[in-house]
């Protein structure tokens, strides 16, 4: 059994740049998470997936629904992590330095975000052990951030899969269980495979 994971397709909203604020960066998330995706090419890898389970926000509906030719099942456990709005007023900062606060706050368990890390490491329990389960290839249409916690928990279950930081758009990353191969896209199961004993 395969789990495949998908990052929706690109979204036309470019990230904020300069000097903003709390609220300027909040109100950006909003028009981001409302967004649908521009579609493009896509890669499955080369498998005929025969379910598709899907983040429930445009962007990823829309790419599901684009990519998979069969019933989309669509949940807000797929959502990227939530992050509680910090209380700063009309204080700006460059945005670079609002993404570094986020990050430390996030790390240490800050009082301003240890409940939004807690629900989303939750959601991320949740849909490791929902995949864990089915019995048939699977793909999952989701985003970038919940992606990458979601492949170190499969992996720490025993899949087989490859690393990533950031994934792209419209590729997939398959995990496999029992020693399976796993790749990122056509040709690239021999790569991952070499990779993975590298690992070991």
């Amino acid at each position: 059994m395969r789990i495949g994971l998908l990052r929706h397709f690109p979204v036309d909203q470019k990230f904020p740049a300069g000097w903003r604020t709390a609220a300027d960066l909040q109100a950006w998330r909003e028009r981001y998470d409302m967004a649908e995706g521009l579609v493009g090419e896509f890669d499955l890898g080369g498998v005929a997936w025969r379910a598709c389970i899907s983040s429930d926000l445009p962007r990823a509906c829309m790419t599901a629904k684009a990519v998979f030719q069969g019933e989309v099942e669509e949940t807000a456990l797929l959502r990227e992590p939530q992050f509680a709005p910090f209380q700063t007023g009309n204080l700006r900062l460059p945005v670079w330095v609002w993404q570094w606060l986020l990050r430390l706050s996030w790390m240490t368990g800050h009082s301003s975000q240890r409940a939004c890390r807690d629900e989303f490491r939750g959601r991320i329990l949740a849909v490791a052990d929902r995949l864990n389960a089915l019995d048939r290839d699977t793909l999952v249409v989701a985003h970038a951030g919940i992606m990458a916690f979601l492949s170190v928990e499969l992996r720490r279950r025993g899949y087989v899969g490859p690393k990533f930081r950031i994934a792209k758009h419209a590729t997939v990353y398959i995990y496999e269980k029992n020693g399976g191969a796993s790749a990122t896209g056509p040709g690239a199961v021999e790569r991952v495979r070499q990779d993975a004993e590298s690992h070991k």
